[in-house]
């Protein structure tokens, strides 16, 4: 928490020092898998084999549910809790979403994406029931993860290209 409250008090002093562009770079491996790279991780991505997928990772929409979605309000839970002088044991989400596939696939009226997510959040700590309650909102309130998925935040899409002489960008 150091780090983090260093941050914290950079950031009372001037905001821009928290603002963060995050970037990443995904190159398709055919069918269905790819890989991305983020800072020094290589990430796979893969569909189940009903899917045409070969099952070399997880699907994309998994990778948002357990790597980004769970994985951000754990550590929103473990920094509130920290904040708060609570000692944690430990922290176990588990997440679920409806998809309904005829969105991706365009058969009838379904839209792409999940329909409603699911969490179950344990906390054991040294807390009474209320505060666990507090934190697991706390953290779940402070996830950057969590407030993209409830739509606050719009979806730019470019298309971009490399020809002979240049390179060109369109914006759509």
């Amino acid at each position: 928490m150091e780090r983090v409250n260093a941050l914290k008090a950079a950031m009372q002093e001037e905001p821009a020092a928290g603002r963060k562009t995050l970037s990443a770079i995904t190159s398709w491996n055919g069918g269905a898998h790819s890989t991305t790279i983020v800072r020094n991780f290589a990430i796979p991505a893969d569909e189940p084999v009903a899917l045409g997928g070969t099952e070399r990772g997880a699907s994309p929409t998994e990778l948002v549910l357990t790597g980004g979605l769970s994985a951000c309000i754990a550590i929103g839970i473990a920094y509130s809790a920290a904040e708060d002088g609570i000692e944690v044991d430990s922290i176990e989400i588990d997440v679920a979403g409806d998809l309904d596939l005829g969105g991706f696939l365009e058969i009838g009226e379904a839209r792409p994406g999940l329909e409603e997510i699911r969490l179950t959040v344990r906390v054991d700590a040294d807390a009474p029931r209320e505060k666990i309650e507090e934190l697991v909102d706390h953290g779940y309130r402070r996830s950057p993860v969590a407030a993209s998925l409830e739509g606050r935040v719009p979806v730019r899409v470019c298309i971009g290209w490399e020809e002979t002489g240049g390179a060109g960008r369109v914006q759509r």
